[in-house]
């Protein structure tokens, strides 16, 4: 019998992970850590490993995606995925470096196929001439889960005084 006790324990631990690491908050959770880590270029990031960011960008990104701030005015609005991927590749392609660093989690509220995602963090955007970006933002992602797993459908920027 005690030879059994040592397997159903690391069963029921590995069991309990489980449920955790695929619970829709750790689901969102990461999703969102891989958005701010894709949207991170580096100074010293080559072009090629700008660029295949696209590919993380892309999927992340629901089919339309409503986006406001308060520092790019063409930058708010309805735009559809596609519409995304070639901004998001232009900034791979001109930005001297991005940074976005979630400095605290406020909330995660999931309700069946959405949630919504309330956090704090400081965002840099460095373009040859200027930066557009540039501080601390409190900012709402909306996530809905689709047959391609969760995706962003909405992003609010509210630049913090």
């Amino acid at each position: 019998m005690k030879r059994y006790i040592i397997p159903l324990a690391v069963l029921i631990l590995l069991v309990g992970f489980s449920v955790w690491w695929y619970s829709p908050t750790q689901v969102i959770k990461r999703k969102v850590s891989s958005l701010l880590s894709t949207l991170t270029l580096e100074a010293s990031d080559g072009r090629a490993g700008r660029n295949f960011r696209g590919y993380a960008f892309h999927d992340l990104l629901a089919p339309e995606i409503e986006l406001t701030t308060p520092t790019i005015e063409e930058a708010n609005g309805t735009f559809d995925r596609d519409e995304l991927d070639s901004a998001f590749s232009w900034l791979c392609n001109q930005a001297k470096q991005t940074r976005f660093e979630m400095e605290d989690l406020h909330e995660i509220t999931i309700d069946g196929d959405k949630a919504t995602v309330k956090l704090t963090l400081t965002g840099l955007v460095e373009l040859p001439t200027y930066r557009p970006a540039d501080g601390t933002y409190d900012v709402t992602f909306d996530w809905e889960k689709s047959k391609d797993g969760w995706q962003l459908t909405r992003a609010v920027w509210d630049k913090v005084p």
